[in-house]
């Protein structure tokens, strides 16, 4: 038994069973219509019913999305709820559900839910089991809304604003699009519908009209209100465009742009200022001006590593530190001579990629690139290495997949941004032998799925001429062929189990319980290694397919859904945690005591 201190503060959402559904129920909630039939070994008779009303109300929000998710029910099932705001699941399957409502204009919710984004509490149904008051109190979406303008103070109608907040995606933390939209004639935008917390706000503008090649602003704003443009109804359009074009130098080098601007009128994520949004709270006067830039043409030719053009493909810019989701990326084609070439690209720091268009073999390049005017460069692309081995399934209580073609072994990169374009994916042969072509030059990890076909089999190990490489990197040379690659999968299934409940024996739902390898150089993003669960509603908790080995196990209360992926985090939990040591198909149970 384990004792744990509850937090002093908890910072809640909203909390899913906070307003019961007694007499005032008017009329029967609706059935769900599943497609799926039950089981002809078991009768599905459970059931899971409940209401969704409005947090700040009250009242019963109708036609709100309800939706239920679970192993023994295939895809899941959703309905809306009625005029009452209730609904009904009925003929289910004992078995663990999630359970999640939404409705637009208020903040979903999992149930359980006390954090924006965090996991819910899952529900264990028993057979034939009615867990009734499944109830949600949605709170409206919060809303960030201000007002764009240029460098002369005039607004900007037409320009994309994105709301961007950071949160881990496959264990890495990302700055992440959490709403957009658009400014009006006004150049007032507002976004609705977001969780609390912490946003960045970036703006877009089109560029397609008064700023143009040469043309200095005073005299562009001449030009354009003298053909009927900005203040006259006619917004920033192609006649405009095709004006400037015609007074315009092609050969003057000094192209004026709005580039990508960041709140409070920034070039980069790193230089914003963040703002914090409260529970529906609407947030307004966020206003910023466009950065207006001179920009510069990055173009030059791609060639293959024997000196030959590259005809066809793709190079792209990403800003170094920055975010894919931020729209600060430039891209463009690989010509059949060879060249490329990307215009109105602002003053920074950028990542050069550039990938040709054959999928059987790929040829990769990345390099840093510092553009402050125009830049023409030489992009040598090289040939990834390949793997090649076999699939192996320990003999165990558990029939061997009978096709083998559904499985797919795969080399993902550690660097994320090396994942963002199509990876090599080959089917497995019918024998279980495998290759994979094209793998992109740089550290990888060696993984395998196969869908429903692999249900019961998890990953044992991944060796190299007989060398354990399962959760070490391995770094892939061009022209590399890398043989003897052997990938074994296990039906012994290990797991933790237990309870997390307070003093007097009651259940405590609202923790996370994580366990994570006591070997640290294991710690990185989407490790085998490092699990969570919540205990559902009656304070137990089951984690299982961890690899073979020793975990730290522990009650928490992450205030961000995935920081458990950082090695400060895993650092500061080890003194306080229990010390389970995992053999393969070990079952170990750790209770967790919280004192509230």
């Amino acid at each position: 038994m384990m004792w744990v201190r509850r937090p002093s503060v908890v910072v809640a959402i909203a909390m899913a069973s906070a307003i019961a559904v007694g007499s005032a129920q008017q009329q029967p909630p609706p059935r769900d219509t599943s497609a799926r039939a039950p089981s002809a070994t078991a009768a599905a008779t459970g059931r899971l019913s409940g209401r969704v009303v409005a947090s700040d109300t009250g009242k019963p929000i109708k036609r709100a999305r309800v939706f239920i998710s679970g192993a023994d029910i295939g895809g899941g099932r959703g309905m809306l709820t009625d005029d009452s705001g209730a609904f009904d699941f009925t003929n289910l399957p004992a078995g663990r559900y999630s359970i999640t409502a939404s409705k637009s204009g208020y903040i979903q919710l999992s149930y359980g839910q006390r954090r924006p984004l965090q996991a819910g509490t899952p529900l264990q149904l028993l057979d034939g089991q009615q867990l009734r008051s499944i109830d949600f109190a949605l709170p409206r979406g919060g809303v960030i809304s201000g007002r764009v303008s240029d460098e002369t103070g005039d607004v900007m109608p037409g320009v994309a604003v994105q709301v961007l907040r950071y949160q881990y995606q496959q264990g890495n933390r990302q700055l992440t699009p959490a709403g957009q939209g658009q400014t009006d004639d006004r150049g007032v935008y507002r976004v609705w519908g977001l969780n609390p917390g912490e946003y960045y706000v970036s703006a877009i503008a089109r560029n397609d009209g008064a700023i143009g090649r040469g043309i200095p602003p005073a005299a562009a704003q001449v030009l354009e209100d003298a053909i009927g443009g900005r203040g006259r109804g006619n917004g920033r359009g192609a006649v405009l465009g095709a004006a400037l074009a015609t007074v315009a130098s092609p050969d003057d080098q000094n192209q004026l742009m709005y580039a990508p601007t960041y709140y409070p009128g920034v070039g980069s994520v790193a230089e914003a200022h963040p703002v914090t949004l409260g529970v529906s709270q609407e947030l307004v006067d966020v206003d910023f001006t466009l950065r207006l830039v001179v920009t510069a043409r990055v173009s030059g030719h791609v060639e293959n590593g024997d000196g030959s053009w590259t005809a066809q493909g793709n190079v792209n810019l990403t800003p170094q530190g920055g975010s894919r989701a931020g729209g600060n990326n430039f891209g463009g084609r690989i010509g059949a001579d060879g060249q490329f070439s990307i215009a109105n690209v602002p003053p920074g720091l950028y990542t050069l990629r550039a990938r040709n268009n054959d999928r059987d073999a790929p040829l990769y390049a990345s390099q840093p690139l510092s553009v402050n005017g125009d830049v023409n460069t030489v992009v040598v692309l090289q040939k990834g290495g390949s793997l090649s081995g076999s699939l192996v399934f320990q003999p165990g209580s558990t029939n061997a997949p009978s096709d083998l073609t559904q499985v797919r072994v795969t080399a993902p990169s550690i660097d994320p941004d090396d994942n963002a374009g199509p990876m090599p994916n080959p089917r497995v042969n019918k024998d279980g032998t495998f290759t994979i072509d094209g793998v992109s030059v740089g550290d990888h990890l060696i993984r395998a799925n196969g869908g429903g076909g692999m249900r019961g089999w998890n990953l044992k190990s991944v060796t190299i001429d007989g060398r354990d490489v399962t959760d070490i990197p391995i770094t892939v040379r061009s022209n590399q062929r890398i043989n003897n690659v052997v990938v074994t999968f296990t039906d012994k299934i290990n797991e933790i189990n237990g309870t997390v409940t307070d003093v007097q024996g009651n259940a405590v739902t609202e923790y996370t319980v994580l366990a994570f390898s006591s070997n640290s150089a294991v710690w990185r993003p989407s490790s085998r290694q490092i699990a969570t669960t919540r205990p559902d509603q009656t304070g137990m908790f089951k984690i299982r397919n961890l690899p073979a080995g020793e975990y730290y196990v522990v009650a928490v209360d992450p205030s961000e859904p995935g920081e458990w992926f950082e090695p400060t985090y895993l650092d500061q939990h080890r003194a306080g945690a229990a010390r389970i040591a995992l053999g393969d198909g070990d079952t170990k149970t750790q209770d967790f005591r919280v004192q509230r």
